[in-house]
């Protein structure tokens, strides 16, 4: 984490290569109007655009159906409870950008609804201007622009989703246009989100023996409201500025209900468990871009961006006996809010004819305050814990970088950054001991593309990559205040603490690729990578005063690698694309078999079809996506599993006229079962395994332009 002084004099230089280098022939420029594989194909640094179209092709109704169709991200996590991985590698591993900045801490992939976005940007490789914390790569989110056509346009959706006998209805409204020099666009969502999981987890033991099975059900509604406004407003020929903000509105209702059946042993503290668990959440984003042209090509901007989400919750647990007899009662009430501001800006310039020079900053604060009021009552109403606590963290960003993207020759171009980020993380609370922690990294990065043939032969291309990247603490790691389970506290179901001496995670990378173009809609790619992380963070499980819990801890190094496979083809009506991950991780301080970072699938990958003839009313398609099983040992005693997820979504498109569409999708139509499974090894020898049931989703939509 230390660099000395001619360290960082020497990266500079590589930053900015000497006039020696200089050729008469101009850089290339990705326009907007190239297509999503011409931008991929001409850009020095990598990258993968999904287009509004494609977000919008299969009628997902969250991002993370879009993304699961990607090369090499997976969706992980129970249903109900995804988790985005990207190389096998999910948490923080995955840098969440919004609109090119790092997302707030309240943003959710899951929660935006598609039609709010105009494309998708896929990182593999990080680049200085964007972020640093990208160990695995980076997804940016970019919301819709604003209108072009100086004639209004608008257009609206309504349909519903069916999940098990539960409606969930949508409704969305886009209208854009152009007024003179201001452009804008407006759109908004309405929409419920009606679903119900179901499983049963069983537990094992030895020494006492244990055979318990316990059937849960979860009936989770979501009502929600979002909203999109953009503008952008061009007063001169010099100067443009833009405004985008993104406000939602939610309401969570969810009850579930634990039923025991022990076979052998004892039963927990409450066979019967209900949980009623209700929310209102409000989170708000918004932004001012200013940039003005300059002489000579370059180009000043800056952004002032603001989000804020509050989030008023009330979770009731009632413990019962089999014959529901109450025997306790536990009332939470819960209040987390964040509030973030950051300014950044950059500077671009042209030099040589040959070099694009960029350099820029970024500034940001966040702030966390959280109160938790426990009470708990016995069956008479007896108090046993009367609990208030509260705490406050703050977050101090600083980041400043400088890159460089120039053509050596006609065939060979390459990119160079630096970055540099610091984070300053304080937190206190009246249940533990002040946080003070400072953490600072630099990020060196290169990137290069080599084109054998030169660009009259677009065909073959190869890229390096190389890059310096790491892994912050969250905020919930650092505070070492403890979240309690309600029932059955064990080495399988620990209570969670965070760890305030959690160190950054360091990782260095290597990516090569070969790609093969053919036209404008044919590609194929192989890929392979390496990181080596420093100072990892594992789960440390232990035992104290008699409770089970779980803490984040440094524990020594590990080792990431892997190969993926990706090609797209069109044959008339006809497209096809495939794409295939194979991972590897070693962790150096758990001693083998399965001794690899949790969670991350050896496999993972999709095949897909779509049919779409010119002036033909019916359009159809679908995915076949898979993540293979895995096993991951977290310390020498604990181990996680996890079994494969197969899915098949399928869509068909009528089109009426030229404004008018009915679309019907349907998730998951082999609603394979998921099973999950945790061990301990030691004293006592527990094993949990969750079998989560899945069902087939059905979503029928009415679309009309207006």
């Amino acid at each position: 984490m230390k660099t000395s002084r001619a360290d960082l004099c020497a990266a500079f230089l590589l930053a900015v290569p000497a006039c020696a280098h200089a050729q008469s022939q101009a850089i290339q420029q990705v326009t907007i109007s190239a297509g999503a594989l011409d931008q991929r194909a001409q850009s020095t640094t990598t990258a993968i655009v999904v287009t509004r179209d494609e977000i919008l092709r299969q009628g997902d109704s969250s991002l993370l159906d879009v993304l699961k169709r990607q090369p090499g991200i997976s969706i992980d996590g129970a249903p109900g409870k995804p988790a985005i991985r990207m190389r096998g590698l999910g948490a923080g591993y995955v840098a969440i950008l919004l609109n090119g900045l790092p997302a707030p801490g309240g943003f959710s992939l899951e929660a935006i609804d598609p039609e709010l976005v105009e494309r998708i940007e896929i990182l593999r490789a990080p680049t200085a201007e964007t972020s640093g914390q990208a160990v695995a790569g980076a997804i940016n989110i970019v919301l819709r622009k604003a209108g072009k056509s100086a004639a209004p346009q608008a257009e609206l959706k309504a349909g519903a989703m069916l999940d098990a006998g539960h409606t969930s209805p949508s409704l969305t409204a886009q209208r854009s246009g152009r007024t003179g020099a201001l452009g804008y666009t407006f759109a908004a969502t309405v929409k419920r989100n009606d679903k119900t999981y179901a499983g049963v987890a069983t537990e094992e033991g030895r020494a006492p023996a244990l055979l318990r099975h316990t059937a849960y059900d979860d009936h989770q509604v979501n009502d929600s409201l979002e909203l999109a406004p953009r503008l952008d407003w061009q007063p001169g020929q010099r100067d443009t500025l833009s405004s985008q903000s993104y406000v939602r509105w939610q309401r969570v209702d969810n009850a579930k209900s634990e039923l025991e059946d022990v076979a052998i042993g004892a039963p927990t503290s409450f066979p019967h468990g209900y949980h009623s668990y209700r929310a209102h959440v409000a989170q708000g984003y918004a932004d001012l871009s200013w940039t003005r042209r300059l002489d000579e090509g370059a180009r000043l901007s800056a952004k002032l961006s603001g989000y804020a989400i509050k989030r008023d919750a009330d979770f009731v647990y009632r413990g019962m006996t089999t014959g529901d007899v109450l025997l306790a009662t536990h009332r939470v009430a819960s209040g987390p809010s964040e509030r973030e501001l950051n300014f950044n800006g950059s500077y671009r310039r042209p030099l040589f004819k040959t070099h694009a020079l960029a350099l820029g900053w970024e500034l940001g604060r966040k702030r966390r305050d959280e109160y938790r009021r426990e009470h708990q009552f016995d069956a008479g109403g007896r108090p046993l814990l009367d609990s208030d606590e509260d705490y406050q963290a703050r977050v101090e960003r600083s980041a400043f970088w400088i890159q460089d993207e120039w053509e050596l020759n006609e065939a060979w171009s390459a990119y160079l950054g630096l970055r540099r980020e610091d984070l300053h993380t304080t937190g206190e609370g009246n249940a533990h001991a002040p946080v003070d922690v400072d953490s600072g990294v630099w990020s060196p990065i290169f990137q290069t593309l080599f084109k054998p043939g030169g660009p009259e032969n677009k065909g073959d291309q190869f890229r390096f990559a190389l890059s310096r990247t790491y892994k912050a603490p969250q905020i919930v790691q650092l505070m070492p205040r403890r979240y309690t389970v309600d029932n059955g506290n064990s080495a399988t179901n620990p209570d969670q603490q965070g760890n305030p001496n959690l160190r950054p995670e360091l990782a260095l990378g290597a990516d090569l690729a070969w790609e093969h173009y053919v036209g404008k809609d044919d590609m194929l790619s192989v890929s392979a990578f390496a990181k080596r992380i420093r100072d990892i963070t594992l789960d440390r499980v232990f035992q104290q005063n008699g409770v089970w819990i779980v803490m984040p801890d440094n524990l020594g190094a590990a080792s990431v690698r892997g190969l993926e496979f990706e090609a797209k083809s069109r044959r008339g009506a006809v497209a096809g694309r495939v794409n295939l991950a194979r991972n590897w991780s070693r962790l150096d301080a758990v001693a083998g078999p399965d001794n690899r970072i949790a969670g991350q699938p050896s496999w993972s990958g999709s095949l897909g079809l779509d049919y779409a003839a010119p002036g033909q009313s019916l359009e159809m398609g679908g995915t076949y996506s898979h993540r293979g099983g895995y096993a991951a040992r977290r310390s020498p005693q604990a181990a996680d599993y996890g079994g494969a997820k197969r899915q098949l979504d399928l869509y068909a498109v009528w089109k009426r006229d030229a404004r008018s569409r009915l679309r019907l999708s349907v998730t998951d139509l082999l609603h394979r079962n998921y099973v999950e499974r945790s061990t301990y090894s030691g004293d006592p020898d527990l094993a949990m395994t969750v079998v989560h049931r899945t069902r087939t989703v059905w979503r029928l939509v009415w679309e009309q332009s207006l």
